[in-house]
């Protein structure tokens, strides 16, 4: 069990057969010689090891949730479907450190005395200086944090919400030499995109921090500290006062805040080794969050003077700026935003988007806090769920407002990357956003098209540019095109030879007993 003391404010927690006989030779004697390699790491295994012998590593996962015969009633859904949505919620729960934030006492701030209670944003609540990695999948060699923080919501509440930091095993050494002294970490905001809608959607407690290698990890090995958080309403469900917080889905203006009163509070819990000067970095919704970050930096009347002078830069990849033009399913989406609408819009009514069917179904979501997929499943088909007049109802234009971002001020520079493919986020969308932003806004504004690349492939793509614009702008270098200006990623060698999309994921190996799955770790 974690142990915590109380700190003033703040609480503290210390497929091919080749038959020849030459190549089979040689593939017999390679793969003696990796049986010789991997018996070895099993005899040396065994023999660190005092724990139990190898055990038979379960697919089954740990969780053993089932749909009751009222939900199934309720969103009049057959044994056979019902029986999909467990196998995807057992799945998903199985992805969860430490059980989830339900059973992970880190996120409970209801115990928090109300002389405690935070005052103003940015404060750090609770931090966990150097959380357990046993449960999750981090790379070796890096080390992790987390910190529940007070941030505001849209309607101006103050509210508790959790964030992780990622630490470098070395920091970044610049080539001009900068960071040399190894005291601190050049700091990388990073906002991510969607990964729920209730408390165990938080990437915090998920055991590879949902994005693993795609973002944090590469980050992290390439010596960045990353900041990363949850956003309001995932990690923490309920505040001090014991009142319940939503997540207000795609309302890129709270993400936004979010993101700069969880780096707020990160320094302030590690003024020695993160840097004050950052970088932000977001994907999918975290790209409209981090360009809507810029734009809160852009304007006279912001809260934030103390991190806006360190900003340098920020890079979006795939951001959606008109939400209600996705090629996502409708139905969904619309759900995720809609159902705690009514928080931001007193006049709001689930009803007029969805159908009584749709209605139902969001309440299934609600009552076992589904993923995305799970909520895929459960709010389709379009025709049976969707009002079929949603897109002419007020509230429609009335979010977007709160949502896109685009066509404003921005504090640059700022570098967007875009898959010419993406099925998610149309390359025309964000064409579009960028001609205007350009046209009515000009700044320093790069535009980055990556041919034949879809929503995540764009990541990978492009990797190698946004770690050098990134390194670029902690060095001071000048950039490489001003103003806004559009250039394309090619690509060695040809398109169709090249893996789309990733089909795997890290897997969790955390008992003892399973080690020998990782022969090379012994």
């Amino acid at each position: 069990m974690s142990e915590y003391k109380s700190t003033g404010t703040a609480i503290q927690q210390s497929q091919e057969t080749d038959t020849t006989p030459h190549k089979q030779k040689l593939k017999t004697l390679i793969y003696g010689q990796r049986l010789a390699i991997s018996a070895f790491a099993l005899k040396l295994a065994i023999a660190q090891s005092t724990t139990l012998p190898p055990a038979i590593h379960s697919t089954g996962w740990n969780s053993s949730f089932e749909l009751s015969a009222e939900q199934l009633k309720l969103g009049n859904l057959t044994a056979d479907y019902g029986a999909t949505i467990n196998t995807i919620i057992n799945f998903d729960r199985s992805q969860l450190a430490n059980g989830g934030t339900h059973q992970d006492e880190f996120y409970d701030v209801r115990n928090l005395p109300k002389d405690q209670w935070p005052t103003e944003p940015g404060r750090t609540i609770k931090l966990q200086k150097f959380t357990d990695p046993s449960s999750f999948s981090i790379p070796p060699k890096t080390a992790m944090s987390r910190i529940i923080y007070s941030t505001t919501n849209l309607n101006g509440t103050l509210i508790p919400a959790s964030a992780y930091i990622l630490w470098p095993h070395h920091p970044k050494n610049f080539r001009d030499g900068r960071n040399a002294s190894a005291s601190s970490a050049p700091v990388v905001l990073w906002t991510h995109g969607t990964s729920g809608f209730y408390a165990d959607g938080a990437p915090s407690t998920h055991r590879g921090l949902f994005y693993e290698d795609f973002v944090p990890f590469t980050l992290a090995e390439a010596g960045y500290a990353v900041v990363a958080p949850d956003y309001a309403g995932l990690g923490v469900s309920t505040s001090w006062d014991e009142t319940f917080i939503p997540h207000q889905y795609f309302a890129s203006e709270a993400g936004a805040g979010d993101a700069l009163n969880a780096l707020r509070a990160a320094q302030e819990s590690f003024p020695k080794n993160l840097s004050n000067d950052y970088v932000v970095l977001g994907h999918s919704q975290g790209g409209s969050v981090a360009w809507t970050l810029s734009e809160i930096l852009a304007r006279t009347n912001h809260t934030f003077d103390d991190v806006a002078k360190y900003h340098l830069g920020t890079v979006a990849m795939a951001p959606p700026t008109d939400i209600f033009s996705l090629s996502a399913g409708i139905g969904p989406f619309l759900a995720w935003i809609g159902k705690d609408l009514n928080q931001i819009f007193p006049a709001f009514n689930l009803s007029d988007w969805l159908t009584p069917l749709g209605i139902k179904r969001t309440k299934i979501s609600n009552q076992v806090e589904g993923s995305q997929i799970v909520s895929s499943y459960l709010l389709t088909p379009e025709e049976e769920i969707v009002q079929p007049g949603w897109k002419e109802t007020w509230s429609i234009q009335a979010f977007g407002k709160l949502a896109n971002p685009g066509n404003r001020n921005f504090k640059g520079p700022m570098l967007v990357l875009q898959g010419m493919d993406d099925p998610v986020v149309t390359y025309n969308m964000t064409k579009n956003t960028i001609d205007k932003t350009c046209k009515n806004h000009p700044n320093d504004l790069e535009f980055l098209n990556i041919p034949k690349a879809n929503h995540f492939g764009v990541i990978n793509a492009g990797k190698q540019n946004w770690l050098r614009w990134i390194e670029d702008r902690f060095t001071g270098q000048p950039l490489v095109r001003s103003g806004c200006v559009k250039s394309n990623v090619e690509s060695l060698m040809p398109q169709e030879y090249y893996q789309l999309t990733a089909n795997s994921f890290v897997l969790w190996a955390g008992k003892p007993q399973w080690s020998y799955e990782l022969p090379t770790a012994a």
